[in-house]
C-alpha cells in the first residue's frame, strides 16, 4: 500500500507543472527522499532570491538552500514557484524531468 501512495505522491508532484524540454536552466531540484519526505533544493541565484523574498525574516536568515517537506507542501511550493516563472527539475525513480 505504501508503494501505491508514494507513486501517487510522485505523480502529483510531477504534474505540478507542464513538462518542457531540458534546454532551460533549472531553479529548483525536487527529489523524493522517503515515502513521506521530499527535498527541494534552490540551485539558482534567482531561486534563492525568490525563497528569501517569500520567507519571513527569521526563516530567510537561516535558509541553507534546502527545504524538506511532505508531498502536499512540496506540491504547493512548486506550483507557487512555477507561477513566478521558476523552473523545477524533478528527480524520480524513472529519471529526471524539467518542469
Amino acid at each position: 500500500m505504501s508503494e501505491v501512495l508514494s507513486r501517487t505522491a510522485e505523480a502529483l508532484l510531477a504534474g505540478a507543472g507542464n513538462c518542457e524540454g531540458a534546454s532551460s536552466g533549472v531553479d529548483f531540484r525536487l527529489e523524493r527522499k522517503s515515502n513521506d519526505e521530499w527535498e527541494i533544493v534552490a540551485v539558482s541565484p534567482r531561486a534563492r532570491a525568490w525563497v528569501h523574498e517569500e520567507l519571513c525574516c527569521p526563516f530567510a536568515q537561516t535558509f541553507n538552500n534546502i527545504i524538506r517537506a511532505d508531498a502536499l507542501s512540496a506540491n504547493s511550493f512548486v506550483k507557487d514557484a512555477h507561477e513566478k516563472g521558476l523552473r523545477t527539475e524533478f528527480v524520480g525513480q524513472g529519471g529526471k524531468d524539467l518542469f
